[in-house]
């Protein structure tokens, strides 16, 4: 295949959701409410470590090959990403994690009420999060009307955004509900 029709595989993306995602990912770097004090700090972790290969393969049901994994940060604040891509027939299928510790004193719950004020303030009510039950200690969705849809969970003293392509047997939210399911056994093994 050829540079020019394996970029027309991508998804594109319109410039109001592509500063969707950039605000909210301004959002996720400066973080936001009280800061825990450092001796509450999150431990460090790798995302491709919560987030595996066989994850994505199992949930988006092809084969992906190596993430690209990216770390920012030191031990008191840093945030970990974790992308996986596989070429199909029909187009690109991807699914991410990015996962950080959200550092608000008060909890998972202020912590997503702090999210959601600040995307709010941002982006227009219509950056508010869809609230979604069952998946940690409180989640929301956010769909942007492309390819790209983002799961925020809330769980203990960490922030996951999970990003996944849908497919032919489930859609954006059900695929990243299936992930952030297996990421979160991980974080929290019992």
């Amino acid at each position: 295949m050829t540079p020019r029709h394996q970029a027309s595989l991508r998804p594109h993306l319109r410039p109001s959701a592509l500063a969707a995602i950039l605000v909210a990912g301004g959002l996720i770097v400066s973080g936001c409410g009280e800061k825990a004090p450092a001796s509450d700090a999150a431990d460090a972790i790798d995302a491709c470590t919560v987030l595996t290969g066989a994850d994505v393969d199992a949930v988006l049901g092809s084969a992906v090959g190596d993430p690209l994994a990216r770390r920012h940060g030191d031990e008191t604040f840093w945030l970990s990403t974790c992308h996986y891509q596989a070429e199909t027939g029909n187009g690109i299928l991807s699914a991410g994690l990015t996962l950080k510790p959200h550092g608000v004193a008060d909890g998972p719950l202020k912590a997503y009420a702090d999210y959601e004020t600040a995307l709010i303030a941002e982006l227009g009510d219509g950056a508010a999060l869809t609230p979604v039950t069952g998946i940690g200690e409180r989640a929301g969705w956010q769909y942007f009307g492309t390819p790209v849809g983002q799961l925020t969970v809330f769980q203990g003293p960490y922030q996951l955004i999970l990003t996944a392509s849908a497919t032919a047997g489930a859609d954006q939210l059900a695929n990243a509900k299936a992930l952030a399911e297996r990421v979160l056994q991980r974080l929290n093994p019992r």
